[in-house]
């Protein structure tokens, strides 16, 4: 009967042990996750910060952080005109692709290009900025 407990012994230890350590591994994956959540929360309320600091506060005089405005400003402006190219080259697609489609469905009764199941127009940056919402409908032909 001995031998049975020391094995009986030695297994529970091991069991023990093991459980021990994939608890410590599990505490210290959550502590990561809030390390980084916390991380993320600072950065949004930097963000939140600095713009209202640029918005409100904004001191010309201070040539430090007139330069960082000035350099924000900037990158606003460049992402406006590259959203504007973007709208330019989809308009110019979207032309494109409707007149070499329209009047070319076979199998539809209905003017392709007043389809009723076309979804409403959207430019790029109305999509990425979030200004309208998209909705994807499925490219399928009704059966007759």
């Amino acid at each position: 009967m001995n031998i049975f407990e020391t094995i009986t012994h030695g297994i529970s230890r091991a069991v023990g042990f093991v459980a021990d350590k994939n608890h410590k591994a599990a505490l210290v994956n959550r502590l990561r996750i809030v390390i980084k959540n916390e991380r993320e929360n600072a950065s949004r309320a930097y963000v939140a910060l600095g713009k209202y600091y640029l918005e409100n506060l904004r001191d010309p005089e201070n040539e430090l952080t007139e330069r960082l405005c000035r350099s924000a400003e900037d990158s606003e402006a460049r992402i406006r005109k590259a959203f504007a190219k973007l709208d330019e080259i989809a308009s110019e697609s979207a032309e494109a692709s409707s007149a070499e489609n329209c009047n070319s469905c076979e199998d539809c009764s209905d003017d392709c290009c007043q389809c009723p199941y076309s979804a409403e127009e959207i430019t790029p940056s109305e999509f990425f900025t979030g200004a309208k919402r998209a909705h994807i409908l499925p490219n399928w032909k009704a059966e007759a």
